[in-house]
């Protein structure tokens, strides 16, 4: 049977990349043509809307959800942005970033579902910016999904720092932004988590929440997600032991960048909440993340227990798989520092 896979369209920065992988397997040949007819209307439709954010300015002080991939930052996100209101990238906005500032949102909503969890995706659904970035052209780790055979230096890349200064993610940002004005702006992406440095310096005001979860969950469930993703979007398949180097890679990039958070991270500016405590007292976590954000309702006072909980039931938090704890130095030393973040950013820090 052949594999349907679905295309990612975006740019010509991401069109030249994808192709610049070499000759694409015979069941995709038809892709390219699609790719480069795409990419121009792409380009056309984002030169004009990058005019009309010409002049905005950066939102000063963001707030991100970071985390390793897999530790509850999409259930995070929901809630937050439920609670809050907060100005959030929709599902619309970051699968079409090239028009979604020129025109308002489809008339009809569509519903898909998570190729690794079932986990429902609307339209309107608070979404994860990192995908507006990909299909900007931007180095975006998630080129994985589309070339497997080149995950690890995309990793690479990310963990190094060598991304560049994100210009078309930083316009896409400016329109968010300015598509509400005087609304925080709530961004969610675990690639963020490793982007600190960057944000923090075209963030001064930004502040951040950690969600960290049992190592061995984590890369658990980041296989089985990885492997989805791949399935539904890969032009080439996955080299034996590539997706398992990569999971290694990150463990011990995650390692280097809690150390130095622990090292540069003001207490003030990054609150760690686990994700055990998440789902198991989910209303008082998220209670005391919206105290750490000082967020106000509309009318300006606190947002309360009452509201927390309408959002509860309808944005539940849903529990993840067991899994043991790999018998490894890497993921050992992770596990470490990130008791010593939960000490230093967590609630007990600031009693």
């Amino acid at each position: 049977m052949t594999r349907h896979t679905q295309l990612l369209l975006g740019s010509r920065a991401l069109a030249d990349w994808i192709l610049g992988g070499g000759p694409l397997p015979r069941r995709h040949l038809r892709s390219s043509a699609r790719l480069r007819w795409h990419a121009y209307w792409f380009e056309q439709n984002w030169s004009t809307e990058v005019k009309r954010l010409a002049g905005i300015a950066l939102p000063q002080a963001p707030t991100f959800i970071v985390g390793l991939w897999r530790s509850g930052t999409t259930a995070l996100h929901e809630s937050l942005a439920a609670c809050t209101g907060w100005t959030t990238p929709r599902t619309w906005q970051c699968f079409g970033p090239s028009t979604c500032f020129l025109a308002g949102p489809p008339r009809d909503e569509a519903v898909v579902y998570r190729p690794m969890d079932q986990g429902r995706i609307t339209t309107l659904t608070p979404q994860e910016d990192e995908f507006a970035l990909l299909l900007l052209g931007e180095p975006s780790l998630y080129r994985g999904f589309i070339d497997p055979r080149r995950l690890r230096d995309c990793g690479e890349q990310l963990w190094s720092g060598h991304e560049g200064t994100l210009e078309r993610w930083q316009d896409f940002v400016r329109g968010l932004a300015a598509s509400a004005p005087g609304s925080p702006v709530l961004l969610k992406s675990p690639n963020h988590t490793f982007r600190l440095p960057l944000l923090r310096s075209l963030f001064p005001g930004a502040r951040f929440i950690w969600l960290g979860r049992h190592t061995g969950e984590v890369l658990a469930s980041n296989e089985r997600m990885w492997r989805a993703m791949m399935k539904v979007y890969g032009l080439w398949d996955c080299p034996a032991g590539a997706l398992e180097g990569f999971l290694q890679d990150m463990v011990r990039a995650a390692a280097a960048t809690i150390g130095r958070c622990l090292e540069e991270m003001p207490r003030d500016k990054m609150l760690w909440v686990d994700f055990e405590q998440l789902r198991l007292h989910p209303k008082e976590t998220l209670l005391r993340i919206l105290s750490f954000l000082e967020a106000r309702s509309s009318s300006g006072a606190p947002i309360g227990p009452e509201q927390v909980e309408e959002t509860l039931a309808r944005v539940p938090i849903h529990a993840g798989s067991r899994a043991s704890l790999p018998d490894d130095a890497s993921v050992a030393t992770l596990e470490n520092l990130m008791r010593a973040a939960g000490h230093r950013f967590g609630p007990t820090a600031r009693c």
